[in-house]
């Protein structure tokens, strides 16, 4: 059966492997592409508003998913909006999933959220291809990687057309039950967080996208984006609110963000007493926390982010900037002193930490790298 295409897709674990083809294989045809995103996103980032639009984002892949449970969903987090896979045959319920998530953003962000939902055939029919491949993390989660030109298709489509718009007319029917915002933002151990896209633009692109992974690797010394020693513990979370708003309608607001702090000022207690107690539960979860994270992405383009001092960011910029000075790749870059954390607890052990720069790190990196394209016609 096509719906268990993702379910049944052989993982990997190490990054190098995300270059490979044969980890990758072809959406099915009786599968769909889903694009979100959030309408003006950089105006709104610049606002200040950039939590609210990695939220946007996020509750897109949630919404889906819960909307969804009997299949195991793929989908890529771009800061501004997400890229979903799902079967053609769970549309309908998809659908009311993100209306509700187009109401929610309207209703308690002020955001536009655009959806777009184009049948593989239409990507097949065009003569262009898409392929999924997925990292296994520390818990029982995945990430997963796209490539292919139905890729960049399907963007076009999204974004010149209103053809395969979500109809005005579905009603809204989801829940963004497992968001979570609990975690201050991740301040930067090193000095800066770098949120990078990185488009090759020759014929040997898997050996560049290697190369490039194996250099940020030597310059970070492959050390994990997210420590347990870089979470913040302050009370309260800066952003928890609006993981209230985004769970709850208006009326019950106040009260769940009573209880929920009261739940997360104690668990506070609980973390501080135990965080350097090696082996104990908290320990051991927040080690599972920093290897599930969704740092290192591949969308057609890699995407991720890098904590880095002013030497390290230097060497890594200088090396990017010499292979895009002899034409092998085109990038985007964006400098935060921190980096967002926005969680989506499905159980106790499948959980997913999607993360982005701060100051809407990943969307005004593409900006930067949208103008070099312009610039240069890519």
């Amino acid at each position: 059966m096509t719906k268990n295409f993702y379910k049944n897709l052989k993982s990997f674990s190490d990054s190098e492997s995300m270059t490979d083809l044969n980890n990758y294989q072809s959406l099915p045809s009786d599968w769909c592409i889903i694009i979100t995103d959030v309408k003006s996103s950089t105006k709104a980032i610049e606002k200040g508003h950039y939590k609210n639009v990695n939220v946007a984002g996020v509750t897109s892949i949630i919404a889906v998913e819960n909307a969804c449970p009997d299949v195991q969903i793929p989908a890529v987090f771009g800061g501004d909006g997400a890229t979903i896979f799902i079967p053609m045959s769970h549309i309908p319920s998809a659908e009311k999933a993100l209306a509700y998530c187009q109401k929610k953003a309207k209703d308690e962000f002020d955001l536009d959220l655009r959806v777009s939902l184009i049948p593989m055939e239409e990507i097949l029919r065009q003569g262009k291809s898409i392929f999924l491949a997925k990292i296994k993390l520390a818990s029982e989660a995945y990430v997963t990687m796209a490539r292919g030109d139905g890729l960049a298709l399907a963007e076009e489509l999204t974004k010149k057309s209103n053809q395969f718009n979500l109809g005005e007319n579905v009603i809204p029917n989801g829940s963004h039950e497992g968001l979570e915002c609990r975690w201050n933002p991740i301040q930067s151990k090193n000095g800066e967080m770098l949120s990078l896209l990185i488009k090759t633009t020759g014929d040997d692109s898997n050996f560049v996208y290697k190369s490039i992974l194996a250099e940020i690797q030597k310059i970070t010394m492959s050390a994990p984006l997210i420590e347990p020693q870089k979470l913040s513990l302050g009370f309260l979370p800066k952003h928890l609110f609006k993981e209230i708003q985004a769970r709850k309608n208006k009326r019950l607001q106040l009260i769940t963000y009573f209880l929920v702090s009261l739940k997360v000022f104690l668990l506070t207690l609980i973390v501080r007493s135990q965080i350097n107690k090696k082996g104990s539960l908290v320990s051991n979860y927040l080690t599972e926390l920093s290897g599930s994270t969704d740092s290192l992405k591949f969308e057609d383009i890699l995407k991720t982010i890098v904590d880095a001092s002013i030497k390290q960011k230097e060497h890594l910029l200088g090396y990017l900037d010499n292979l895009e000075k002899n034409k092998k790749i085109i990038y985007g870059v964006f400098s935060s002193k921190n980096a967002l954390m926005t969680c989506f607890m499905r159980t106790e052990k499948n959980h997913i930490h999607y993360v982005d720069g701060g100051d809407g790190g990943y969307a005004m990196a593409a900006k930067m790298l949208k103008q070099k394209i312009q610039t240069n016609r890519i």
